[in-house]
C-alpha cells in the first residue's frame, strides 16, 4: 500500500510539472509561461477582423533590455485556419496595453497599434508562441 501511495504521489507531481503553461494560477514555476489577464485578452478580442476568433492567451517575459511581455494566442481565421499571432505589453495586468508585433497579429486585429523596436525574433517571442501552442493543445 505504501508503494502504491508513493507511485500516486510521483504521478501527480509529474502531471503538475507537465501542466506548465496552461495553469490558471499564472504558471511561473520555471516554465516561463504566464496566463494573460482578461483585460488584455479583451483588447485583442474587441479589435478582431471579421470572422476571426482568439483564445488561450499566454505570455512570456523578454529578459533583454526591452522590458516587455510577448503574448500569443490561438487564432482561427474565417476559413478555419489556425494562426499564433504575436502581441506585446509592458504591463501584464488588466490595465496594460497590448500592441501588435507581427503580420499575423495585424491580420487578426488590424486596428491595434504597434510598439516600435519589437519583432517576432526578439527574445521571449518564440517562447510565448510555444506557451500558447501547449496551452491550446490541452483539451482539444
Amino acid at each position: 500500500m505504501i508503494r502504491s501511495a508513493a507511485l500516486l504521489v510521483a504521478v501527480v507531481a509529474a502531471a503538475a510539472v507537465l501542466a506548465g503553461c496552461g495553469s490558471s494560477s499564472g504558471a511561473s514555476g520555471g516554465s516561463g509561461c504566464e496566463d494573460v489577464p482578461v483585460g488584455l485578452n479583451n483588447q485583442v478580442a474587441s479589435s478582431l477582423s471579421t470572422g476571426f476568433t482568439v483564445d488561450g492567451f499566454q505570455a512570456a517575459k523578454s529578459h533583454d533590455d526591452k522590458g516587455v511581455w510577448f503574448v500569443s494566442a490561438r487564432a482561427v481565421d474565417p476559413g478555419g485556419g489556425v494562426l499564433y499571432p504575436l502581441w506585446a505589453t509592458k504591463d501584464l495586468s488588466d490595465t496594460g496595453t497590448m500592441f501588435a508585433v507581427d503580420n499575423k497579429s495585424q491580420q487578426v486585429a488590424p486596428e491595434m497599434a504597434t510598439l516600435p523596436g519589437l519583432s517576432a525574433t526578439d527574445e521571449g517571442a518564440a517562447k510565448s508562441k510555444d506557451c500558447a501552442r501547449k496551452a491550446n493543445s490541452k483539451g482539444s
